[in-house]
């Protein structure tokens, strides 16, 4: 017992070490002989980033991350190996000596992937995986789903983009809550906010969004259990904005869009507050959004639905040419 106690003081004090000095994720990297240096580091895979961490900052698969709770920083290659950790300045320093420089910009658009609430990055794995062998090039990014508001989610992937290099054209893969922070990412009044670094979407076009499970017309199951203590701790502030009613005053894009629903569930099967085809959290006709180009029913739950083959390929095919459906397993829905 007394030796537990001794590595549990241990890591207090070195998580308080780490954490001595002011970290913000929007201060530029210092011209100074006095930019810090990242904390001693050894090269360990971690788990690359779940629910309490906030890339900043994306290049070739190499990422700056926020830790939420403690507010220090770290640089991952694409492998999710740490190569440095410590301050916001030390971490960029690192990040700019070791990620590849993009020179020419790319034939084809970045795509950028979100995952939803709850979830992390690797939810999308097999949709990056696919996507790669199909030569497309892919940001997965992760970001504290539960843990901060829509816009904060939003002021994040605007920091990404807005320091993107070698690509001028990005188009959008979601699942779920994902889609709604695109939304907004892609909002007109987002351009009249100050950026610093200069506006991403001044150079980078934004050319199609891929919706899976969108809650687009708000979530009635949010509706049902918003009052609920234990949902509002669990999905903190950005579960309640999934409501109709505020869900009705989000930005709907321009770009062409399409949006892939799951249909296992009805009437109560997987969750007595939905009736009608569902996919055990967002019901189809909530995930319906004017000016959708395509919008296709799969049958399969929230949680899988990013990994069906047929969400897959129409994904593939949605983002090469437009064209989202692709086998019989994928219908369009009747209305």
């Amino acid at each position: 017992m007394n030796r537990l106690k001794r590595w549990i003081a241990a890591a207090a004090l070195l998580l308080a070490y780490s954490c001595s000095q002011p970290m913000t994720a929007h201060d530029p990297l210092s011209d100074s002989a006095d930019t810090p240096k990242s904390r001693m580091n050894l090269q360990l895979p971690t788990m690359g980033g779940k629910q309490f961490w906030a890339d900043w900052r994306w290049r070739e698969g190499w990422r700056i991350q926020e830790n939420v709770l403690t507010g220090h920083h770290r640089v991952l290659d694409p492998k999710d190996r740490r190569h440095a950790w410590g301050s916001w300045e030390a971490c960029l320093a690192e990040f700019e000596r070791l990620a590849p420089t993009v020179e020419h910009n790319r034939s084809r658009p970045l795509v950028m992937l979100l995952h939803g609430m709850g979830r992390s990055r690797n939810a999308l794995s097999h949709m990056q995986e696919a996507l790669a062998a199909q030569d497309w090039d892919v940001a997965a990014v992760s970001y504290p789903s539960t843990r901060r508001s829509i816009q904060q989610h939003v002021i994040q992937f605007e920091s990404v983009l807005n320091h993107l290099e070698g690509y001028d054209q990005v188009s959008f893969v979601t699942h779920s809550l994902g889609g709604v922070i695109v939304r907004e990412l892609l909002a007109p009044e987002r351009a009249a906010v100050d950026h610093p670094n200069g506006y991403w979407r001044d150079h980078i076009e934004a050319e199609r969004v891929v919706m899976l499970a969108p809650p687009n017309q708000g979530s009635a199951f949010a509706q049902a259990v918003k009052h609920w203590a234990a949902y509002s701790w669990i999905f903190g502030e950005t579960g309640l904005a999934l409501t109709p009613q505020a869900m009705a005053t989000v930005h709907v894009p321009r770009i062409p869009m399409l949006i892939i629903a799951g249909a296992r569930g009805s009437d109560g099967v997987f969750n007595p507050w939905l009736d009608g085809p569902n996919d055990g959290v967002v019901r189809v006709e909530e995930t319906h959004l004017e000016g959708e180009a395509e919008h296709l029913v799969v049958d399969n739950i929230h949680t899988f639905l990013m990994n069906d083959p047929a969400s897959v390929s129409a994904t593939i095919r949605f983002l090469a040419d437009g064209s989202g459906l692709v086998n019989a397993q994928v219908r369009i829905t009747d209305d």
